[in-house]
């Protein structure tokens, strides 16, 4: 079981609401994430919750709103996650070595949900409203980022915060798709080698 279902398991386990709500919740996010979203029809959410279609109109007011209700707090989860436990990473290298090695896997633990997010993304289910708050709150990604900016002065005072995230996410993400959509090869030395293309890229003076 990934580490964001087991998050959010525990979330709901301890969550003020309807013992019917909660069984739909956890068994479409399995669903969704073991069929996706198009594929996973209301009656067999309901089928395998053991409860009826009614109940679960009666929660949401559709499988779209259902979707938002799913994978805005397993958005944050990914966020809170991904930026843990870099407060103790003095120097540039350390921080990115850290970052490439331990949140390439934390995304191939949780890939089968940052893929349905993708998807519902690129297909238009999962709306703006539904991602802003990832990247652009107070405390989204874009903030990180511009944090990394202060404590690490190395990095190009001109990058902005979309381009910083675009220059780790473009290797890390080409990597974890090689590796387990494509199944392409991968090589010992390929982490390193991505640790050095994020670092030249944040220091690049243009």
């Amino acid at each position: 079981m990934s580490q964001v279902l087991a998050n959010y398991e525990e979330q709901l386990a301890n969550a003020k609401m309807p013992a019917g709500k909660k069984k739909v919740l956890i068994t479409s996010l399995k669903l969704f994430a073991n069929n996706g979203f198009h594929a996973t029809t209301t009656a067999k959410i309901a089928k395998e919750a053991g409860v009826s279609e009614g109940t679960i109109y009666k929660y949401f007011s559709s499988k779209d709103d259902l979707l938002a209700k799913l994978l805005q707090p397993i958005l944050m989860e990914i966020k809170n996650n991904f930026f843990s436990n870099l407060d103790d990473k003095t120097d540039l290298p350390s921080l990115i070595k850290f970052i490439v090695t331990d949140r390439i896997h934390f995304i191939e633990v949780n890939f089968d949900f940052i893929r349905l997010i993708f998807q519902e993304i690129l297909t238009g289910q999962l709306t703006d409203k539904s991602y802003q708050d990832f990247f652009s709150g107070n405390d989204g990604i874009f903030a990180k980022l511009k944090e990394f900016q202060v404590n690490f002065p190395e990095i190009n005072s001109v990058l902005t915060p979309p381009q910083i995230t675009r220059i780790f996410i473009g290797p890390i993400l080409t990597y974890v798709l090689q590796n387990k959509l494509l199944g392409l090869p991968v090589n010992n030395d390929d982490l390193e080698l991505i640790q050095k293309q994020i670092i030249a890229n944040l220091t690049l003076k243009y």
